[in-house]
């Protein structure tokens, strides 16, 4: 049986960056293969966590949407799985079309691109309510995109509250007895709904069509970076099938690049409790630290005179040594520890865009800017996630016993050097 290292000797290393154009462009020509997801990431924080809605502020459903929506720039990922999810949780609660139609808006597998776009164009330019068909409200790209993220916006509002996560559940709707409402909440607070289908199975149905203009169709809107193969045999067999395995290999793409890249590159933001100029400010810090506990040092061995005082004079440098490297240590992976004393953080990246007086400070110059940034005059929140609270105070644990380790050794080294030999 293999010796299982304990939890706080396993050292926690910030993933590396992914750029997800580049990633998912290798991957669609198949010159690498999809890696999983590396040690690095604590398992409470996996992506599976975050979009069963989890975990909690800075790292809930809610703060990854707004990563992606804001610094990866890749949220139509996102609100496809999530809408993918919802419509293949319908299937499951029994509420299919009757019949299958064939979409007039999507060609076959073996036309082309150009032949796909043009029938697009003519399919939007219809007239959107068909006395046959009903009232065809949902296809309004517009609210299909809003209901999307309406839904990922309310879960985040009811955990905002006692930061009590529930996963999304799809619940009747009782007041018409023909919708499905996707409740994001506990029974205790405020329900976020969305509605799937009607009974007659028509709501789904022009939701769906929407959705493969907005997310499938060359140029649309919320365009998905799919292999083109994977694309034609999608629509393929959207002509045939309206079920949500039709879809899945292409929601299984786009969680592989969410897994790969997006998550990696959340979490190694998330992490981190201090911004790029308060880390920068504590790792100068801790190199001034560093050079004073080797001044210490060199005024023990040659001031006033050489020999004035003991080799063991050399410990008067440990505290210098032990909290610079200490300090270093945490700037390397994020992390200000002496926001971590009170489990505090400054905002993250993301959390800045819905912030008035950011915008102010936009129009500022760059020296101002990064000022306002430092700890001492930036706002300062409560990390709700506990495992992430864990992870942080386990990154400064291991900073300060790496820093004790460092100046130990140091401090051995210097006694026995030969500048103490004339000591009295």
């Amino acid at each position: 049986m293999p010796l299982k290292v304990p939890e706080w000797l396993d050292w926690y290393k910030k993933p590396e960056y992914r750029d997800i154009k580049e990633y998912s462009a290798h991957v669609n020509a198949g010159e690498r293969p999809q890696s999983p997801t590396p040690a690095a990431i604590p398992s409470r924080l996996r992506l599976d966590r975050i979009l069963a809605n989890k975990t909690c502020s800075p790292m809930s459903l809610y703060d990854f949407y707004m990563y992606l929506k804001y610094i990866e720039f890749s949220a139509e990922n996102l609100e496809f799985y999530i809408w993918y999810k919802n419509y293949e949780a319908s299937y499951e609660k029994g509420l299919t079309p009757v019949h299958t139609k064939e979409y007039g808006a999507i060609s076959s597998a073996a036309e082309s691109t150009s032949s796909i776009v043009k029938e697009s164009q003519a399919a939007s330019s219809c007239s959107p309510k068909d006395p046959e068909n009903g009232d065809d409200e949902d296809a309004d790209p517009e609210k299909t995109l809003h209901r999307i993220s309406q839904l990922i916006v309310a879960s985040a509002m009811c955990n905002s509250r006692s930061c009590s996560p529930a996963a999304l559940q799809l619940t009747p709707d009782q007041s018409n007895g023909k919708s499905l409402q996707i409740t994001s909440c506990t029974s205790d607070s405020a329900p976020a709904t969305m509605k799937l289908m009607n009974s007659d199975g028509q709501a789904s149905r022009h939701e769906l069509d929407t959705i493969i203009h907005l997310f499938l169709m060359p140029s649309g809107e919320k365009e998905l970076n799919i292999p083109a193969a994977l694309r034609a045999q999608t629509l393929a067999d959207l002509q045939k099938s309206t079920q949500p395995s039709a879809l899945k290999p292409v929601a299984d793409h786009v969680y592989g690049l969410m897994h790969n890249c997006s998550h990696r590159n959340f979490v190694r933001l998330g992490v981190g409790n201090g911004t790029f100029e308060t880390v920068c400010v504590a790792t100068m810090l801790g190199i001034a630290n560093l050079i004073a506990g080797y001044v210490v040092v060199m005024c023990r061995a040659f001031v006033p005179y050489r020999g004035s005082h003991t080799r063991w004079e050399a410990w008067a440098a440990w505290p210098n040594w032990w909290l610079g490297v200490s300090l270093i240590l945490a700037g390397l992976r994020g992390s200000c520890f002496f926001l971590l004393l009170f489990s505090k953080r400054q905002r993250l990246p993301w959390e800045r865009f819905d912030d008035n007086t950011d915008s102010v400070l936009r129009n500022e110059g760059g020296f101002l800017k990064s000022v306002s940034r430092l700890m001492i005059f930036d706002r300062r929140l409560r990390v709700k996630e506990k495992y992430l609270r864990r992870l942080q105070r386990k990154i400064v644990l291991q900073s300060l016993v790496g820093g004790a380790i460092f100046a130990t050794i140091w401090v051995t080294v210097f006694i026995f050097l030969p500048v103490w030999k004339e000591t009295v």
